[in-house]
């Protein structure tokens, strides 16, 4: 009697053990139920936002690249309008610059810019290379027009016999501070020599055209010669 009193209370024992761990189970699940899990998508989060400030970084730096190409691309171009065998024409102009001397000017098609020497250039006929304009510039702190006006003076009275260019014919030169200007023709080769000098834009300018009969570009030349100005 005394031993089943003993197994009794052993088994009685034995299922309170068992309901209390089950008890306890129950309320960790519950509570890892209840509380927020540490998702991947909450790992990720901060992620896609540094993702985000960095696109939006990116943007600005994007948008700079674009502008600097535009503004590199940009070409300045000027309507010139002149005479060539009498006919009146208009042609687009370029802006070129001078590699070695500091002046810049508005260059038609039909035309290339080169270095004669340093200090001299020479802007030459596609269609023919004995019509050319040479281009000689100087800071006007650096010299004078006087000084300049006589060495062209020296030059044409070596070319031959030259004759003072009229105010029309250096009409293109109106907003010049000083201009002057010499030619001489060779009437049976159909060719002529002409020398202009002047100060604009805090340059003296010398200029040698080359020209013929069959060309006739000493307009179109004068033109783009008055464009001339610091770089």
């Amino acid at each position: 009697m005394q031993k089943m009193f003993f197994s009794l209370s052993a088994l009685l024992l034995t299922a309170v053990l068992v309901a209390g761990c089950t008890s306890d189970k129950t309320e960790e699940s519950d509570t890892q139920k209840n509380e927020p899990s540490n998702t991947p998508t909450e790992q990720q989060q901060p992620a896609t936002e540094d993702k985000a400030v960095d696109e939006s970084q990116e943007t600005p730096a994007s948008n700079e690249t674009n502008k600097d190409n535009t503004d590199t691309s940009a070409k300045t171009e000027q309507e010139v309008k002149y005479k060539q065998k009498g006919e009146d024409k208009t042609e687009k102009a370029t802006e070129s610059k001078s590699v070695d001397q500091g002046y810049k000017m508005q260059q038609l098609p039909g035309f290339t810019l080169t270095q004669e020497e340093p200090g001299k250039d020479m802007l030459v006929s596609n269609e023919n290379s004995e019509v050319f304009m040479r281009v000689e510039t100087v800071d006007a702190s650096q010299s004078s027009y006087d000084d300049a006006k006589t060495s062209m003076q020296d030059y044409m009275n070596a070319v031959g016999a030259p004759v003072a260019l009229s105010s029309e014919e250096l009409a293109a030169f109106k907003d010049a501070k000083n201009v002057e200007g010499y030619v001489v023709d060779f009437v049976e080769d159909k060719e002529k020599v002409i020398g202009v000098v002047f100060e604009k834009d805090g340059l003296i300018t010398k200029l040698t055209i080359h020209d013929n009969d069959e060309l006739d570009l000493t307009d179109a030349m004068l033109k783009m010669a008055s464009t001339i100005s610091k770089k």
